[in-house]
C-alpha cells in the first residue's frame, strides 16, 4: 500500500493488479457512466485510525468472491481498515451486500502481517508459472520441505 495526501494505491502480486482508494471527498461516479473493472471504484475516508473504504462498479464477468460466489452489478463492499500490533498487523472488516445474489450482509474479517522487506512477485494465471507460490498445492509442498529441512 502506498498512501499519498488524496489517494491510496493497493498492488496485488497475485492478479498483477493496482487498486485505487480515492481519498479526495469525490462521489462515486454516476451509475450511468461508470466503468467496471475487476477491483471496483473505491472512494475511502478516514474515521480515526480507521480507513472506511466503499467500493462498487465491480465487474462481474467470472468475478467471484472468497467462496466462489458470483456477484452481480449490485455488490458493494464496505471495507473498516486498522493496524495493530506497532502497524505489523492490517486488521480488515468487510461488509458485502449484493441484493440480486442474496439477502442480508456478509460479514467477515481478514489479518495481514506487514512484510517490510518482501518483493512483489509477478504472477501470471497460468499454472505452470505459479508452481513456486504458496497458496499452489506445488509451492505448499515445497514450502513444507523446506520447513523440514530446517531451510
Amino acid at each position: 500500500m502506498i498512501q499519498k495526501p488524496t489517494i491510496i494505491y493497493m498492488l496485488f502480486a497475485f492478479t498483477n493488479s493496482m487498486r485505487f482508494i480515492y481519498l479526495d471527498g469525490r462521489k462515486h461516479s454516476d451509475p450511468d457512466y461508470a466503468v467496471p473493472t475487476y477491483n471496483g471504484e473505491s472512494i475511502g475516508h478516514w474515521e480515526g485510525d480507521a480507513l472506511v473504504v466503499h467500493t462498487k462498479y465491480f465487474e462481474t464477468n467470472e468475478h467471484y468472491i472468497d467462496s466462489g460466489i458470483p456477484i452481480s452489478d449490485e455488490f458493494e463492499l464496505h471495507e473498516r481498515i486498522t493496524l495493530h500490533d506497532k502497524g505489523m498487523r492490517l486488521h480488515i472488516d468487510y461488509t458485502l451486500v449484493d441484493p440480486k445474489m442474496w439477502k442480508g450482509e456478509w460479514k467477515s474479517s481478514k489479518d495481514f502481517i506487514r512484510q517490510d522487506y518482501s518483493d512483489i512477485p509477478e504472477v501470471e494465471c497460468l499454472p505452470n508459472l505459479n508452481q513456486n507460490l504458496p497458496s499452489t498445492a506445488a509451492g505448499q509442498k515445497a514450502v513444507d520441505e523446506r520447513a523440514k529441512s530446517g531451510k
